[in-house]
């Protein structure tokens, strides 16, 4: 079976760790700057356990995403290879993950916005990748397929979204 594109190891070490290392990053310092901004207590967690906890979920979402692609794909097309399927995932989080950036701009509605634009550039650089690798002509088909993937990467993030918000909240 031939390998097209690097490793995940390489995907991995050039492309998922160092951006997945941003959010964490990101959390801590905005909770010791600024954390009025977001109405929160820094004091009233430990901001380096959540930080760490959503590096783990951002890792386990690569694995995740790429494992989805390789399911979700149409039964006429070739599945991509576990290292295509990687690459495509880690390029869609990228988006997300650079996104951490705005933290450290003390504002709540430049968070919102920055957040939802990576959205729109994930979900496009995923359709994108989609229909390149996988060779996907169809419009339609390349969305089904760019949605089942994505959707579940936001349905697991939700939770834990919520989860976070709440134990911050009764702190």
């Amino acid at each position: 079976m031939e390998i097209s594109g690097p490793s995940r190891g390489a995907t991995f070490g050039r492309v998922v760790l160092p951006f997945a290392l941003i959010p964490p990053f990101m959390i801590v310092f905005a909770m010791r700057d600024h954390p009025e901004i977001y109405r929160m207590n820094p004091a009233s967690t430990n901001w380096e356990w959540i930080a760490l906890l959503i590096f783990a979920a951002e890792i386990a979402s690569v694995h995740l995403f790429a494992a989805m692609l390789r399911l979700t794909t149409p039964v006429d097309r070739q599945r991509p290879t576990h290292e295509q399927a990687y690459l495509i995932a880690a390029r869609a989080a990228s988006p997300l993950w650079g996104s951490a950036i705005v933290l450290a701009i003390p504002s709540l509605a430049a968070l919102i916005v920055v957040h939802l634009l990576a959205h729109f550039v994930a979900l496009r650089t995923l359709y994108r990748d989609i229909r390149m690798e996988l060779q996907i002509r169809g419009d339609l088909e390349a969305l089904h397929v760019t949605y089942m993937v994505y959707s579940v990467a936001v349905v697991l993030w939700i939770p834990l979204m919520v989860m976070i918000f709440v134990s911050v909240a009764q702190a």
